[in-house]
């Protein structure tokens, strides 16, 4: 009866206490095979794919110049059974800028955009490297 109760005691801290999927727990607990949401728990075909992305971004916003600097990191699970030759990434702040489609479109229309000190020097997303794995991979800006 004794070692029972020390079991019991002992034990029951851990009961029911397993680390369950939680939407706010970082970083990324969303792959859990726990989480009902994620699609490799409900795939609705054996064929079925979906890729994954988890993103992590540190911004500080310059109030006096209007300049956000950040970094990204990016972590992106190829699930397809195919291989990625390459990736895209839009790159939206840099259409707002001189020598750009947007710009171009202004011109055709006759309209004269007004370009801050950044956006005429062409400081909009700047991809500063890329690698996967560690190795260093090519960018070719669009």
């Amino acid at each position: 009866m004794r070692l029972l109760f020390w079991i019991i005691i002992v034990l029951a801290p851990f009961i029911g206490n397993s680390q369950a999927y939680d939407d706010l727990s970082k970083p990324n607990s969303y792959r859990s095979a726990d989480n009902p949401n994620y699609w490799k728990n409900k795939m609705p075909r054996a064929e079925y794919w979906q890729q994954d992305v988890h993103y992590s971004i540190k911004a500080d916003i310059d109030e006096t110049s209007d300049i956000i600097t950040a970094s990204q990191t990016l972590e992106y699970w190829n699930n397809s059974p195919a291989e990625l030759d390459f990736v895209y990434f839009h790159l939206y702040q840099n259409a707002f800028q001189p020598d750009s489609y947007y710009d171009n479109l202004q011109e055709n229309n006759k309209k004269k955009p007004k370009y801050s000190e950044y956006e005429s020097a062409k400081k909009g997303t700047e991809i500063i490297n890329l690698s996967i794995s560690g190795k260093e991979l090519k960018t070719e800006l669009d």
